[in-house]
């Protein structure tokens, strides 16, 4: 099992410990042809190739000209989400059941393709480090208010597990941290998302720089009972 460290150095914290300089990608849509590991399905879908730079939000969601999240292929008959490119035999051996089942029809039918892969990554067992990052995608993909604020409680919850695990990494303990309080305060949350940035306000980290902007910024939204998304100061 993949460590906390080992899965957010790729994720959130390749996303904040270098704002300004980074880059993401926008993509162009090309159609293609794809075979369902699940069931040997052969269908045509749209999938996205990368193209040009852009931002991010507080919530580490990619903003400018692109797709974000980046979009997973779905299978038309079972609903299976290929989240990845490969699956061994024992994971579609342990996925075939569920996603068969009642249960995950009707995900399937109510959920986003970012949630639908967190359920079925919980199915295999992946840690709450993996979990959170996909429930925080799920978040950007939401509908709907009532879903945003489903998948993002749901992510909260997910990231406040993971933060209260021992951390190796103490930058990114912080990233993990600035997350949460995100989806404290786009939740509407604004004591619990005050009282963790204050808590934060004296780490070393925290004390200059990307962290030390976005976390002034967070304090004025949260004065200003603000639920909004807002990009990263530059």
């Amino acid at each position: 099992m993949r460590t906390f460290t080992a899965i957010l150095r790729r994720t959130i914290a390749a996303l904040c410990l270098a704002l300004a300089p980074l880059l993401a990608r926008a993509a162009t849509l090309v159609e293609a042809e794809l075979v369902c590991p699940l069931d040997g399905e052969t269908f045509k879908t749209t999938i996205a190739v990368p193209d040009t730079p852009i931002n991010f939000h507080l919530d580490l969601k990619p903003t400018g000209e692109t797709v974000a999240p980046w979009p997973l292929v779905k299978c038309p008959s079972s609903g299976f989400v290929m989240y990845k490119r490969d699956f061994s035999e024992d994971e579609l051996a342990r996925l075939r059941p569920f996603v068969r089942s009642a249960e995950y029809r009707a995900l399937s039918e109510a959920h986003t393709n970012y949630y639908l892969s967190a359920r079925l990554r919980a199915h295999l067992g992946a840690p709450p480090a993996h979990l959170a990052y996909v429930l925080l995608q799920a978040t950007w993909e939401a509908k709907s208010r009532v879903q945003y604020e489903a998948y993002a409680a749901e992510a909260l919850e997910t990231f406040n597990r993971v933060l209260a695990a021992p951390v190796p990494n103490v930058k990114e303990w912080t990233n993990a941290q600035f997350v949460a309080g995100e989806l404290e305060r786009r939740l509407g949350r604004f004591a619990d998302a005050r009282r963790r940035f204050l808590s934060l306000a004296g780490h070393e980290e925290v004390k200059e720089g990307t962290f030390r902007t976005m976390l002034q910024l967070q304090l004025r939204l949260i004065e200003a009972k603000d639920t909004a998304s807002h990009p990263i100061p530059r």
